[in-house]
């Protein structure tokens, strides 16, 4: 998952007409959209996977976004291929995505006490819960556990035979909204180089 940003396509001629200024030209934009870039991920890290398009929970996600330059005048913002996080780099974007079990008849889904305050998962599944029995409510198949005769249930899991994941597009919002940022990163290297020149 990736969004590239890129010079635009009379950049190259524009830098040839200028003669010997047009090298300065290619490096101060070059340098400009590397820092434009970076502030571009940064956006996306700070403002839209924290709390607002996404909970964050244990940081792998946000720690994956980066922004680097594929060729002197081609940046890009996003997740690497080949990370830990290849599986759910799509919340980045605007797909949906249906998740299924692939040996069981069920997704377990941790609720209530089977989340930590964080939101991560206290168990793997059910069978790591001793004493737990499964409950169908309102239709729907819970696990759980209850203390005593007398105790309330305890839901841990719910069981679903699917479950659809929406993308939040952060990515392309985090980016879209640093735009201005990029331009003037550019400007400002332009300016440096062309005015010492």
């Amino acid at each position: 998952m990736k969004i590239v940003l890129e010079m635009g396509p009379t950049f190259n001629s524009v830098a040839a007409e200028l003669g010997s200024m047009g090298g300065a030209l290619k490096k101060a934009c070059s340098t400009g959209l590397e820092k434009g870039v970076k502030i571009a991920s940064g956006n996306v890290i700070s403002n839209h996977l924290s709390g607002q398009s996404l909970n964050r929970r244990t940081g792998n996600l946000a720690r994956a976004v980066d922004s680097w330059l594929e060729s002197d005048h081609d940046g890009v913002v996003g997740i690497h291929e080949g990370t830990a996080v290849d599986k759910y780099a799509y919340l980045l974007g605007d797909e949906d995505k249906t998740i299924t079990p692939k040996k069981a008849k069920f997704l377990t889904i941790p609720i209530g006490e089977g989340l930590t305050p964080s939101g991560v998962a206290r168990y793997k599944s059910p069978r790591e819960v001793e004493g737990g029995f499964f409950v169908k409510t309102n239709g729907h198949l819970l696990f759980g556990y209850k203390r005593g005769k007398k105790g309330k249930f305890r839901p841990l899991f719910t069981l679903v035979k699917s479950v659809l994941v929406q993308g939040t597009g952060a990515l392309y919002d985090g980016v879209m909204e640093s735009m201005d940022d990029v331009s003037l990163a550019i400007e400002k290297e332009i300016d440096a180089q062309l005015g010492a020149s």
